[in-house]
């Protein structure tokens, strides 16, 4: 602001214009300016200066991060810049003898194209950033130009950033902050995120939202010929409000699943974060009708229709990265239940070293992986990462020189190279019919989102006979349970045998946060339950933990809302087809007898590899004994 007014008054000194035409004249002269970049041309002053486009090539930034110097590259991008006219630059120089005609002027152009730069890495995961300093930054402009305060010491103003050379940003920042000195430092998105967060809660945004509604009516649209006019309705109110507000919450906090559930006296939201649904807030009875029917409008489904189930899909732009929803309605004696999961693209896909498989069954699955043809299937239940780890076999798997085609319900992560398609049982699409088209597609991979029935079963097989690699799902508690599940399907042994290499089954549970993780004890029985599973281990599993049996737990803090745990890493057994199991499996046997063979061979069960990643202090033996339990 001290700069604007200024430039006004050399304005008015010069020409004798009063202040308001000091200003129209100014203003004019932007305008003209940035309507000029924006075509992409330039604009040359005489006596002044120059303003264009500066296009900056891709940059390296020295980084100290953790103690360490670290590079880290910064794509290309095009930002306003000014040259300064020669004459007035001489004027501009700092100089010891500043006369009345001297301006100081900090020029930071040189240092961007220069690509050189030497700028601190700032970790803000777990900082809580004080209202007084976040204020110094408006929300609006801190997203839009992804950079946040964290400090103020003095006049200097510590802005973190994930380009700190935007000099469009840069400016924009120094202005909101009230012209402080501005001291840049680089940080991640997730880091920006996790600050974006503490800028309002949600209980805080969806009260206002809530009150603003008392005095309205709100109630479902029952004619269908009126949808039209309930989209224009719906888009300004407060329940249409609340609804972006909740997916935009859900996203930021890193939940899975959104549950809608009505009850007798009000509307239930919970997030599930890290596997664990939680309450997040109580919204009154009366918002429930227009509530649910903004949703079923943005899924595209009946709004006038309550009493069947139906699906459907909503896609938001939020920061930048396309997330999707999955929706379904379930109507109950208290009004319809909505269930939205959370299918964020921004995350991408897990390679299969970053999947937590390790030891061991890395080695089963990799050997299986390399095999020309056959089977490989992954278990677990709903939420269990089957998708995840499909994804990642095909990541490791994925070349140019093969033809990768996927059948899924639904599609839940692009990815390149990889011919996609999603079933739709409204048009008898299904993982059948879509798998016999798919086997005329000339394919080398394929992956079958789920087998539900006999047919599937059948078709799946045969590919996996006739040359193709067949990756798959079943809903079974373990690797061993799979072998049955197939023979109760119809399923001949001697073509499990044949076409079946490997079986992968699975569970998530929780990782310790890593802020508050502390060792701890347990008593004498518990103790000797562990040992005992430990000494099933076969070697050199069980070698490595003698000695070693410490524990670990999360305190809980502020970075992991004082629950002592933050994300979630997938334990595994992984059962490959050696000989005895398939003679195990021609003659029938049951799955516990399955087990205990592939126990002799080696095989390191869900338990067994949860109890090393517990050792590992990755997660606690409480999450184990929880998502194991039978």
């Amino acid at each position: 602001m001290a700069v604007t007014n200024d430039i006004l008054k050399a304005i008015g000194e010069h020409t004798g214009f009063p202040g308001f035409k000091s200003r129209a004249y100014l203003k004019g002269l932007t305008d003209i300016i940035g309507s000029s970049l924006a075509e992409g041309d330039h604009v040359k002053i005489d006596h002044f200066g120059e303003f264009k486009l500066l296009r900056l090539p891709e940059r390296k930034l020295q980084t100290n991060f953790g103690g360490k110097h670290q590079t880290v590259t910064l794509g290309a991008s095009t930002i306003p810049d000014f040259v300064i006219d020669t004459k007035l630059q001489e004027k501009s120089r700092p100089s010891t003898d500043k006369g009345p005609d001297t301006v100081e002027v900090e020029f930071r152009t040189s240092r961007l194209t220069s690509g050189k730069s030497d700028i601190d890495f700032i970790d803000l995961k777990d900082k809580v950033i004080p209202k007084n300093i976040l204020a110094l930054i408006p929300e609006k402009i801190a997203r839009k130009y992804l950079a946040v305060p964290f400090a103020l010491k003095d006049k200097t103003l510590y802005v973190a950033m994930t380009d700190p050379e935007n000099e469009e940003a840069f400016n924009a920042i120094r202005k909101s902050g009230g012209n402080k000195i501005i001291k840049a430092y680089l940080t991640t998105q997730d880091d920006l995120n996790h600050i974006f967060e503490q800028y309002s809660t949600l209980q805080a945004e969806l009260k206002q939202l809530v009150d603003s509604s008392a005095d309205e009516e709100l109630e479902t649209v029952d004619d269908e010929d009126e949808k039209a006019d309930s989209e224009e309705i719906t888009e300004a109110s407060p329940a249409a409000k609340i609804v972006a507000t909740l997916l935009k919450r859900a996203v930021r906090e890193k939940a899975s699943d959104i549950h809608i559930e009505p009850s007798e006296e009000e509307v239930m939201v919970r997030f599930r974060v890290d596997g664990v649904l939680r309450k997040v807030l109580s919204l009154p009875k009366q918002i429930q009708p227009a509530l649910i029917s903004r949703v079923k409008i943005l899924a595209n489904l009946k709004i006038d229709e309550t009493r069947l189930p139906q699906d459907g899909r909503i896609q938001i732009l939020l920061d930048s990265n396309k997330v999707d929803f999955r929706i379904s309605t379930l109507p109950t004696v208290n009004g319809e239940k909505v269930v939205a999961r959370v299918l964020d693209h921004s995350k991408g896909v897990m390679k299969l070293e970053e999947i937590n498989v390790v030891g061991r069954s890395l080695k089963v699955l990799e050997d299986n992986i390399k095999k020309a043809h056959g089977m490989i299937l992954v278990t677990g239940p709903t939420g269990s990462g089957k998708s995840t780890t499909l994804y990642a076999i095909i990541t490791k798997i994925k070349d140019v020189a093969i033809n990768i085609i996927t059948m899924e319900d639904p599609v839940e992560y692009r990815m390149p190279g990889v011919n996609q398609s999603q079933v739709n049982s409204k048009i008898d699409f299904t993982f059948a019919s879509g798998l016999r088209s798919i086997l005329r597609q000339d394919p080398d991979v394929v992956m079958v989102g789920e087998i539900r029935d006999r047919e599937t079963a059948d078709i799946a097989i045969n590919a996996a006979l006739t040359g193709h690699i067949v990756l798959s799902t079943l809903h079974t508690n373990d690797a061993s349970g799979a072998i049955p599940r197939l023979l109760d399907m119809g399923v001949e042994p001697f073509l499990i045998t044949s076409s079946v290499n490997a079986i992968v089954a699975q569970r998530l549970c929780r990782k310790i946060c890593d802020k508050c993780r502390q060792e701890t004890k347990f008593d004498a029985e518990v103790l000797s339950t562990i040992e005992k599973e430990v000494e099933t281990m076969p070697d050199p599993e069980r070698s490595d933990t003698k000695g070693k049996l410490k524990f670990y737990k999360g305190t809980g803090c502020e970075a992991c809302g004082n629950s002592g745990y933050k994300g979630r890493l997938a334990i595994y057994e992984i059962l490959g087809m050696s000989e005895l199991v398939k003679q195990l499996t021609i003659k029938r046997s049951s799955s516990s007898d399955i087990l205990a063979q592939a126990q002799k061979e080696g095989l390191i069960t869900m338990k067994q590899d949860g109890i090393l990643k517990a050792i590992a202090g990755l997660t606690t033996m409480e999450e184990i004994w929880r998502v194991t339990r039978d």
